[in-house]
């Protein structure tokens, strides 16, 4: 075991997790400075959003075949550098059909890099803290970024606001020098007990967490219009908004502090049950901009502690490193798939389908948390010597 080269990892890992899908996480901010930019109609919106977010899912889908190639480290350098270049270029401006094709390629270099920073959290011991800590950075950072990205386009301009995007990347690409050359091998990755997990399980919560990012983006998008629907003004939607978002600090740090203390498939209910809260509070009448960023808090909340333990269910029932590869992949689907498909169902049928779709979803996710308490309790009576004889 190599603390400190472990520890090390760890840290370059969650840096480059964090901030490789910035853009992502801000995503509303830097679509409206875009907007501003190119004076773009509701379709071109939709079009760089879905740019972006296909080519995180191709950058997803390559990550471990390029790794195989060329190697982590090296791919997710370039990868690295690949997006501080591409977002420098953003900046300079150009024709829509360039911005398209640069926000595409931005998505496939943050795919890449999520994809193998997750993976490489998920072969360290400790994975529930990992995943904790990771959501948690994301959180500060995106809040961080959220807040000065308007300020500083109001005071020095667009192409400073995607500038200082832009300098993230520069500390992706250091953190990349403490990857390892390649996936498992040498002495980075910890291995000091035997794999005692059941990969059914594993299967199970990764269903389990798929359900539980479909609830959560059928309805995320959908905020700003269900706080106007309710009467409150733009700009207290947005603080509100702001506000609901500091609700994953508190959710991520519960999981970095308990770890594995309560067990994960508890800690998972308890999220799930609070993003179930927030939608029923929000398929309610809504007094004003406090019930709706008490809301958008509880969900964030449930959201990412519910979400720390759901990757650390997955790697801890993962012999291979199969279903480890597959978490980056999930997330980014269901980030793509959910908006899309209740765009679909939602025309003209009011609001009430995203309400109903978001519940089914979370629900379902409950369900499956019944199964795997239940093939846990036969794993362990499987395991238990059989004290008749």
């Amino acid at each position: 075991m190599i603390n400190n080269n472990n520890l090390a990892l760890r840290i370059a890992c969650i840096l480059i997790a964090g901030i490789s899908i910035l853009v992502v996480g801000v995503q509303p901010i830097f679509i409206g400075l875009v907007t501003e930019q190119w004076a773009l109609s509701l379709g071109q919106q939709s079009a760089v959003m879905s740019a972006e977010l296909c080519g995180a899912l191709v950058g997803t889908l390559l990550s471990m075949r390029l790794a195989l190639r060329f190697g982590v480290r090296r791919s997710c350098l370039v990868a690295a550098l690949g997006l501080l270049l591409v977002n420098l270029m953003t900046a300079s401006g150009g024709q829509f059909d360039t911005l398209l094709l640069l926000r595409f390629a931005a998505g496939m270099g943050s795919g890449l890099l999520y994809a193998h920073a997750v993976y490489c959290l998920g072969r360290i011991s400790g994975q529930g803290r990992s995943y904790g800590m990771l959501l948690f950075f994301q959180t500060a950072i995106f809040s961080c970024v959220a807040a000065c990205l308007p300020i500083v386009a109001e005071q020095w301009g667009f192409a400073w606001a995607i500038y200082f995007i832009a300098a993230w990347f520069v500390v992706v690409c250091v953190a990349c020098a403490y990857l390892p050359a390649q996936h498992d091998s040498g002495g980075e990755f910890e291995r000091v007990r035997p794999f005692t997990g059941v990969p059914l399980i594993g299967r199970f919560a990764l269903i389990g967490m798929l359900c539980l990012q479909l609830s959560v983006y059928s309805i995320w998008g959908f905020i700003d219009g269900i706080g106007g629907d309710a009467g409150i003004s733009p700009v207290n939607v947005g603080w509100a908004v702001s506000l609901g978002l500091l609700g994953g600090l508190p959710g991520a740090a519960v999981a970095c502090v308990v770890g594995g203390r309560f067990g994960q498939v508890p800690m998972i209910a308890a999220g799930s049950l609070m993003v179930l809260l927030s939608i029923v509070l929000l398929a309610s009448p809504l007094r004003n901009a406090v019930d709706l960023a008490f809301s958008v808090f509880l969900m964030n909340f449930g959201w990412l502690l519910a979400l720390s333990y759901y990757m650390a269910l997955v790697v801890s029932h993962d012999a291979n490193g199969s279903l480890t590869k597959l978490i980056s992949l999930v997330q980014v689907a269901s980030a793509a798939a959910a908006p899309t498909l209740l765009a679909m169902v939602l025309q003209g049928s009011g609001k009430a389908p995203l309400f109903v779709a978001s519940s089914v979803a979370i629900i379902l996710g409950g369900v499956l948390m019944v199964a795997l308490v239940g093939l846990n309790r036969v794993r362990i009576r499987r395991t238990l010597p059989d004290l008749s004889r």
